[in-house]
């Protein structure tokens, strides 16, 4: 635009040239700025420009491409402008719906909403231009302009208020959007000094220049109205700097490149450093942001029976059809979901009467772990348009089968198997129980499993699943809820944040899906508890692991040249129907089935469930407890027979209290404000104590016990690195604490060399009074805290303060068979070998000292 101008004598004859340089400096930085923000977006998984600022900045580009300019110098400009911009464009429809999950009609519709943002805009600017350079009316003619060949019309100045306007629009929204959002998606330093110098140059500047060599055309530079306009965008500018620097020093960057605001956990900060620490809490701010699905419950069977048509099943179906339940975990907890993409599924997303899939989850900072990475665990959640997807897929599907349609979905989960094929699938595959450790993608299989192999997915009929982090896209994939009824067990603590990630999760539908949040009153921290109840129609498969429901935990990845980098632990057992196909009283069942009950009682699990638990037999469950934690207000009412207490009375359960010697081998993923008393309340109710509180200073507890967690060193050289050390707690604030007991820790190093270790195991041996050996495994949630446990303090006036749980976890405590003690002399503390045919121990046991060596202390 003033290409053609003719300027006055007075004018320097270099100012053609002048205006050229100055404009094309500024554009030239601009065009950088386009550059830069389209791969900062397609990095941060996010958008850079505003949607309504891009949509008039894509359509100011439309018009003066199009009908304002002349020469073809300016239409070359302005086309390659609109062909950069069309990446930015791309991020939006393409990354909207990560910054958008809190307004749902907003990430269905992203696309539509752009396309008439633009065409307003268009028929807007066109208007605008038509009047401004009509040839028989211009707006403010001068001498020495032309257009078209026509003396008067002022392109310039037309091209100063249009582009002064959408400066300011443009400065004001980054401001509110990167203040809006708290992290610095599709931002950089780099983008910012583009920009700003590439407005105040190509802007200020080149106006500034034209007015002060030649005033009498271009006044309008130093109007009043144009100076507030020109000084707001670069007031703006500066403070988004401010904000900008702000943001970087507290956001959370997941390893699928999103970032999370921080405060978004409002007590993330606390847990960092907090005397009750809980490395999954951490990970499930990586954890979930990716994207948020949703789910609406379709048709839902009860644990009750698969086949059974009575009256208690109608009514089941008929309340699930009322129901509508949502979640999404991408949010500000994100929790975990671990930011692994998959790369063997697609993602997609449910709509009414379709299959789909909803991500959530990782994370997490325990999805910072699951770096793979980080994992970074996705929560969840995809951006991309599954809903088309989905369609695309269906109609692929239908092409190749060219079969009748099938049933919907609450069909397909009410039929039943004919006689034969449940005879087939009548053998109990863990009659007794077993511990398994996971499957590791790299890695030689021992005693492994798989989570394909744990659910059993192809008789599968109704999944009760309880986790921290989720990465839910990809655990659909492995549970079609199409054919498996779920529930899902999730933490959430707070009635409006719980109704936010329901409202949030309204906009998608996954059919045959419930969310539950059991209690966090009070103190309460955490639903950490890891448990599943996978209803087949033959057997409850009983299933109590230390990983959560993100993949990186389960030994995938999402590439094939990447090597697993984390492994967990798994108990399951397999408890066939009761024979007489009755529901079951709960006073009949083991002490096993008892706590697990009381414990889903507790999480105000529906009745459906509970009561479907009844339909299975536990009697062999006799020789193993279900160890739990109930926290908040609960503890009281189930005092006893939860965290420490409960463990207490499990030991004495079984017969494995009045000790004499004991040694205890505690592998660990998280440590808080670790304290001797912690280790001597734990040491007394492994033994079957029932006060754990008896002063008993003088017994060398410290010596008898030994705490597994990683090096600095064994983190680094691990497979997935430091990036992967996120689900990996400790302060150095705590350590550094002389209370903390420096002298229990030891090195893990797993067994399979490169993982890093999310278990959670206590292995305790020792000998009785009487001389007889004995030895017994936990294997579950609950790391080595207080929050897990719970503590007791003693009171100024010298009595017990209230016990206290701030974390629901789940485990179970397995004692090794007789067997297992030949050859052990009587009053000896049995070796370590004693556990092979229990657990296959995954870390090198007894390990060493730390010596010199730092621990690995949480990176935020």
């Amino acid at each position: 635009m003033g290409s053609n101008d003719i300027p006055p004598p007075h004018v320097n004859s270099n100012y053609l040239l002048i205006h050229h340089l100055i404009m094309g400096t500024g554009g030239l930085l601009w065009t950088t700025t386009y550059v830069l923000m389209t791969r900062q977006s397609f990095k941060d998984k996010s958008y850079s420009m505003p949607l309504f600022s891009l949509a008039f900045n894509f359509a100011w580009e439309i018009i003066f491409a199009l009908y304002v300019a002349e020469t073809f110098l300016e239409k070359t400009v302005f086309v390659t402008w609109m062909l950069v911009d069309l990446g930015l464009v791309y991020a939006v429809l393409e990354y909207g719906k990560n910054e958008w999950a809190h307004a749902p009609v907003v990430v269905r519709h992203i696309g539509k909403i752009f396309m008439v943002s633009v065409m307003w805009w268009c028929c807007a600017l066109w208007a605008i231009c038509s009047w401004w350079v009509d040839p028989r009316n211009p707006v403010n003619p001068k001498e020495g302009k032309i257009y078209n060949g026509k003396v008067g019309p002022d392109t310039t100045e037309l091209g100063w208020w249009t582009s002064l306007l959408a400066q300011v629009i443009l400065s004001v929204m980054l401001l509110a959007q990167i203040v809006t959002r708290g992290h610095s998606g599709g931002a950089s330093y780099s983008i910012w000094a583009t920009r700003f110098f590439g407005s105040l140059i190509g802007l200020n500047g080149y106006y500034g220049y034209c007015w002060y060599v030649w005033p009498e055309a271009h006044g309008y530079f130093t109007n009043p109205f144009a100076v507030c306009l020109w000084i707001t965008w670069v007031v703006a500018d500066i403070a988004y700097l401010v904000v900008l620097r702000d943001v970087k020093t507290s956001e959370i960057v997941l390893k699928n490149g999103r970032k999370v605001r921080r405060e978004a956990i409002s007590c993330i900060r606390e847990m960092a450093f907090s005397s009750d620490e809980d490395e999954d809490f951490k990970r499930a701010i990586a954890m979930s942001l990716d994207s948020s699905q949703a789910s609406r419950a379709a048709p839902v069977i009860d644990l009750e029976s698969d086949d059974d048509e009575d009256d208690e099943l109608h009514r089941a179906i008929a309340l699930s059809l009322q129901d509508n339940e949502k979640t999404e975990l991408e949010p500000e907890l994100g929790i975990l979901r671990s930011n692994l993409e998959p790369t063997e599924n697609p993602p997609f997303k449910y709509t009414k009467a379709k299959t789909s899939n909803k991500q959530a989850t990782h994370n997490s900072v325990e999805s910072t772990t699951t770096k793979t990475p980080t994992p970074r665990l996705v929560p969840g959640l995809s951006s991309l348009d599954r809903k088309s997807m989905e369609q695309q897929r269906l109609a692929r599907l239908a092409k190749r089968k060219r079969s009748p349609s099938p049933d919907p979905p609450s069909k397909i989960v009410r039929k039943e198997k004919s006689p034969k094929e449940l005879e087939s699938n009548s053998a109990l595959q863990f009659p007794h129980g077993t511990i398994k450790r996971t499957w590791a993608y790299k890695n030689a299989r021992t005693n492994d499993i798989k989570l394909e192999e744990v659910l059993q997915a192809a008789t599968l009929k109704i999944a009760v699943i309880s986790a921290f982090n989720w990465e839910d896209e990809w655990l659909l994939h492995k549970l079609p809820p199409t054919k498996i009824n779920q529930f899902w067990v999730m933490s959430c603590k707070g009635k409006e944040l719980q109704d936010k990630w329901l409202a949030d999760a309204a906009a998608n539908e996954v059919p045959n899906r419930k969310i539950r949040f059991p209690p966090l009153d009070g103190q309460a921290q955490h639903m950490h508890s890891k448990l599943l109840l996978l209803s087949h129609p033959t057997h409850l498969r009983v299933v109590i692991p230390t990983a959560n429901m993100i993949r990186v935990d389960w030994g995938e990845t999402p590439s094939d040249w990447q090597p697993a980098v984390m492994e967990n632990t798994v108990f399951m057992i397999d408890l066939p129907r009761r024979q007489d196909g009755e529901v079951g009283k709960k006073d009949d069942l083991t002490w096993f089935g008892k706590e697990l009950l009381s414990f889903l009682e507790a999480q105000n699990i529906d009745p459906v469930v509970t009561k479907g638990v009844l339909k299975f037999d536990f009697s062999s469950t006799q020789k193993i407890e279900f160890v739990h934690s109930i926290p908040g207000h609960l503890t009281e009412q189930y005092s006893g027979r939860t965290g420490l207490p409960g463990l207490s009375t499990a030991v004495r359960r079984l017969g494995l209290d009045h000790v004499q010697d004991l040694q205890l081998d505690y592998a660990t993923s998280s440590l808080g404000a670790l304290k001797e008393s912690t280790l001597r309340q734990l040491y007394r109710a492994s033994r079957g104590e029932r006060s754990l509180l008896i002063n008993d200073t003088q017994s060398k507890v410290l010596e008898n016990v030994r705490v597994y967690y990683p090096t600095n060193d064994a983190v680094a050289q691990s497979t997935g690195g430091p990036d992967c050390g996120g689900i990996i707690t400790l302060g150095r604030k705590d350590y550094d604490n002389d209370a903390f007991p420096k002298s229990c820790l030891r090195q893990h190093v797993s067994n399979r060399p490169g993982l890093l270790s999310h278990n959670k195991i206590l292995l305790a041996r020792g000998c009785k009074q009487d001389g007889k050996p004995f030895a017994w495994v936990y294997v579950g949630s609950a790391n080595l805290s207080e929050s897990a446990w719970g503590s007791q303090r003693i009171l100024k006036s010298g009595k017990e303060g209230k016990f206290t749980i701030r974390n629901w976890e789940s485990g179970v405590l397995v004692p090794v068979a007789d067997s297992a003690f030949e050859g052990v002399k009587s009053g000896e503390v049995p070796p370590l070998s004693v556990f092979k045919d229990t657990i296959e121990i995954p870390f090198e046991c007894p390990g060493e000292g730390f010596g010199n060596k730092q621990p690995w202390f949480f990176r935020p």
